[in-house]
């Protein structure tokens, strides 16, 4: 089906929100075999909503907006979907009595502007919204499908699973795709691009992505037939194989904790320049506790000696950033927490603090597994220090993650 997503919204335009329900809807959209054509964010002006949208009744098949049903004067959408329908707003006794509902819950007297979110367009169907106080609407023309959804993501989303996909899913029906999300670290884009070319030729209908983060690249595939899909992820695994981590859902903290559960083996952190980030993606993935024992983050020299039995000596001599600081520390959590495997860092994150010996961005990471200590150095550079902090927690997982799949 030809798709557009319509957000509305002045605090999407002014880039202060993130347009976050159009990406979800996008998602939500695809298991139908439905890929919009175009996304469009618009300010809450009721000219330009009505162009936008004459446009995309005649143009596409399916048309999704979100925003703009609330009850304040900024709520523009309801108004010009009464213009581009050519029709009025009538009360629905049954939308207004759940919301005020809404109101009854929590005991809060409703406001008196909030009646008029019961007021919807005749000849509209309505879908009613439990979660929230702005019905859902949709119209339908003799070549397309208009679905108006609150903007408020968690009334979206449950509107979308419970009334809009269904209604979708019989239009749309057999059109559905088989897709796959191949997972990778420790390779770039372009040469993972590169690599992948030289396999030629995977199928007609194979549409392939490439999706770089930060020391990742996800590869999506996708088929209308899954026997294409399969045929070209075996190829593409043969060479990926280094670099592959997981598939789909998995993310590098859930491959490694998958990992120590199946090894039976603990896992504690001791963080300095990340203040703890680490420890953060470790313990994203529920059922952390049942292989990690603790992260500790000890920012001062007394802390690195107190808690985890740096020597004094070591860092007068060699400095806090240091790799025989960043070993101590990895040795140090292993033994106080009484962890297999430990992992370290410390580093000048910035943007102030460095040296001409120890720029920013220097850090050091220690990794520790039962009495065995190695310790990389990594030059960031200055880009700042949220970004250097992410690299470091970055270069740790994937350290870690390396180390062990080998063991």
């Amino acid at each position: 089906m030809k798709t557009i997503i319509i957000s509305i919204g002045n605090e999407i335009t002014s880039g202060h929100v993130i347009n976050s329900n159009a990406v979800w809807m996008a998602k939500a959209l695809e298991p139908h075999g439905i890929t919009p054509d175009r996304i469009l964010a618009l300010r809450d002006d009721e000219k330009t909503l009505a162009v936008e949208i004459r446009s995309a009744l005649k143009k596409y098949e399916l048309v999704l907006i979100t925003g703009g049903l609330g009850p304040t004067h900024d709520d523009v959408t309801k108004p010009v979907l009464v213009k581009v329908f050519k029709t009025k707003l009538v009360r629905d006794k049954k939308t207004l009595a759940m919301v005020k509902t809404c109101f009854d819950k929590p005991g809060v007297d409703m406001p008196a502007i909030n009646e008029g979110q019961a007021d919807v367009p005749k000849g509209a169907k309505i879908l009613p919204n439990k979660w929230g106080t702005a019905p859902g609407l949709f119209f339908k023309t003799d070549s397309c499908l208009l679905f108006a959804l609150p903007g408020v993501p968690y009334e979206m989303r449950n509107l979308m699973k419970n009334e809009v996909l269904p209604l979708i899913k019989k239009r749309a029906k057999g059109s559905a795709v088989a897709r796959v999300l191949l997972r990778t670290m420790g390779v770039g884009e372009s040469a993972l691009s590169e690599k992948i070319n030289k396999i030629g030729y995977l199928g007609d209908d194979l549409e392939m992505a490439y999706l770089p983060m930060m020391g990742m690249v996800d590869i999506r595939l996708t088929a209308k037939k899954r026997a294409t899909l399969k045929r070209a992820e075996k190829k593409i695994m043969k060479v990926i194989a280094p670099y592959y981590y997981g598939r789909d859902d998995d993310t590098p903290e859930k491959v490694i904790g998958s990992i120590l559960v199946e090894k039976k083996l603990k896992l504690a952190s001791a963080e300095s320049c990340t203040g703890g980030q680490f420890a953060v993606k470790i313990t994203s993935v529920p059922g952390a506790s049942k292989y990690f024992l603790e992260g500790v983050v000890t920012y001062s020299n007394d802390a690195k000696m107190a808690r985890l039995r740096v020597r004094e000596a070591t860092l007068i001599k060699h400095g806090a950033v240091s790799s025989q600081v960043a070993k101590e520390m990895a040795q140090g959590i292993c033994k106080t927490a009484g962890a297999d495997v430990g992992v370290s860092c410390t580093g000048v994150a910035g943007p102030t603090g460095g040296t001409k010996e120890k720029p920013v961005g220097l850090v050091y990471i220690g990794f520790c597994f039962k009495g065995r200590v190695e310790v990389k150095e990594y030059k960031f550079g200055e880009d700042g220090r949220a970004r250097n902090q992410e690299r470091t927690v970055r270069a740790m997982i994937k350290w870690l993650l390396k180390e062990l799949s080998a063991i």
